[in-house]
């Protein structure tokens, strides 16, 4: 079936002009059926095309089959592609698709890649750059033109009504100056495909440039682990620092992670920490360390561009020495610029970091990406309740986002049931924390099983993740964004991974940068939607 034209552009001559260069992120599509077991026998799902005016809307009352687009919308879409990708962008101000750049041709050897690229491909799993082979293993089939890829699919409401409608509110009430703080705030968890801070960075750079600017928002000061990193920030620490998180073995089972769930300890005096800008454009006023106070907790030198702000004492709170673990907090201020924010452990006991936030004073949108690679969504149920809580409720969110699956359909022997129960109790967990939030689950997207090499299928786990998703977000009061539909339906990946430009990793699992950039515009023009419509 051929894909839908392009939408959301100006006029029937932006409909032609996206018909004759080939259908990007606005491109009609629907879900695939909720039965797993289609959706895992009959092979990929095709969109469902969409009735086109040439007004650019939808045709039909019942199904948001199209994304809505005013002058805002498209001018932020074109802010952040460039944000992100330089000028090499999918789609124009009138949101129609630029011309595609093809990065490989045939037989001309690999592709220039950047250091992003680099990072996101060394993720655990990957296998680098390269064709791979094709699902049905064969390798003469010519690769897809990597910007056409990419369905609109609309947010899965739940039963009880619009499932953003508090974020769409929050973001009315910023835009008119009426927000109490003057801040919507977002936090962003999930596994690698979050950890690599592209999407939830198309997020942040769509949202302020609507919205207004309103911080960095949340991140870590330490290296979860050796391919962690922001887009904007950088992590210098000395190698002392010991990195902590549910999923991995040897952390403690404490439970203290704080709300990135993930946290970095020393007690040598040898050790520092501190988050660097990457560019000028990286700014910052207002600050607040999230620590783990504890009895017998050591003390930290805490400085800014090299200079001391204070010192602080882990074993108390408020001035009081504390009798359990519990959170700590340390606000300050300076004058907005690039600052570099420094920890320096004084080796009187052990100092173990949360994190920082870090938000400017003027209103608008923050995100906070807290993404792990190797985690799952069940891993938040081995956090320390109050902490996580205290943490959560001291971000004060306006939406929380989930993208977690891929990992879990790894886990074979998990019963089903089990896996909804503890999504269920995670999302009763963030609801409690942040009862007035809008959620959102984005399902995992297409995860073939190499069965011989260069040979891909379908992992039926997949679908049942995405069925059980779709199921919970509906009686939770979650949205749900479909992101195997997104990509094209079952086997979609090898597309992707064999697409030029290159969308995928060959490990059929991650995406490049440009890939993630595509995805962050299928979920941000799904989220927008009805804010738009309205």
């Amino acid at each position: 079936m051929p894909r839908a034209p392009t939408t959301g552009i100006r006029g029937l001559a932006g409909v032609l002009s996206a018909l004759a260069l080939g259908c990007g992120v606005m491109t009609c599509g629907k879900p695939p059926p909720k039965t797993p077991s289609a959706s895992a026998e009959q092979g990929a799902v095709e969109p469902v095309p969409a009735a086109v005016d040439p007004s650019g809307t939808h045709a039909g009352d019942e199904d948001e089959v199209l994304p809505a687009y005013n002058d805002a919308a498209l001018s932020a879409r074109v802010d952040a592609q460039r944000a992100l990708l330089g000028n090499d962008l999918f789609e124009d101000i009138e949101g129609n698709p630029v011309a595609p750049r093809i990065e490989l041709i045939e037989g001309e050897g690999e592709s220039e890649r950047s250091v992003d690229d680099d990072i996101l491909l060394a993720l655990p799993g990957s296998a680098g750059f390269g064709l791979g082979g094709t699902a049905a293993g064969r390798g003469d089939e010519a690769p897809a033109n990597g910007n056409a890829l990419g369905l609109y699919v609309p947010i899965e409401d739940p039963r009880d009504g619009p499932a953003l409608a508090h974020f769409h509110q929050a973001l009315r009430d910023v835009a008119a100056g009426e927000d109490e703080d003057g801040k919507v705030r977002i936090l962003v968890y999930g596994g690698s495909h979050t950890q690599a801070d592209v999407y939830p960075g198309y997020f942040r750079a769509y949202l302020q440039a609507r919205f207004g600017d309103g911080g960095q928002g949340f991140v870590s000061l330490n290296r979860v682990n050796k391919w962690y990193r922001y887009q904007d920030w950088s992590i210098e620490e000395t190698k002392g620092w010991t990195s902590e998180y549910a999923q991995r073995r040897s952390s403690r089972k404490d439970g203290f992670y704080g709300l990135l769930g993930a946290s970095g300890s020393s007690d040598s005096k040898r050790d520092r920490t501190k988050i660097v800008p990457r560019h000028e454009h990286a700014v910052a006023s207002q600050y607040e360390l999230h620590y783990l106070a504890q009895p017998d907790g050591g003390s930290l030198k805490l400085l800014a561009d090299g200079k001391k702000i204070a010192t602080i004492d882990t074993s108390e709170r408020d001035g009081k020495a504390v009798t359990k673990p519990t959170q700590g907090y340390y606000a300050f201020a300076l004058d907005e610029g690039p600052h570099e924010i420094e920890v320096r452990v004084v080796g009187d006991g052990e100092v173990r970091l949360f994190g920082l936030n870090m938000e400017r004073e003027q209103p608008g949108v923050v995100v906070d990406t807290l993404g792990i690679s190797g985690t799952r969504a069940a891993n938040m149920l081995s956090w320390d309740r109050d902490i996580f809580t205290d943490n959560v409720r001291r971000r004060d969110p306006d939406l929380y986002t989930l993208f977690y699956g891929t990992n879990e359909a790894t886990d074979e022997n998990q019963p089903m049931s089990d896996y909804r129960a503890k999504l269920r109790e995670v999302l009763a967990l963030l609801r409690d924390a942040a009862p007035e939030a809008s959620c959102l689950l984005i399902g995992p997207g297409d995860f073939p099983r190499e069965v011989e090499e260069g040979v891909w299928v379908p992992r039926p786990r997949v679908a049942e993740i995405v069925e059980a998703q779709r199921d919970i977000a509906y009686e939770m009061g979650c949205g749900f964004w479909d992101t195997l539909a997104f990509m094209g339906g079952v086997n979609s990946m090898h597309e992707w991974a064999t697409a030029r430009p290159q969308m995928a990793s060959r490990d059929h699992i991650h995406f490049t940068k440009r890939g993630y950039v595509r995805l962050g515009m299928g979920v941000i023009d799904a989220m927008m939607a009805s804010f738009d419509r309205a």
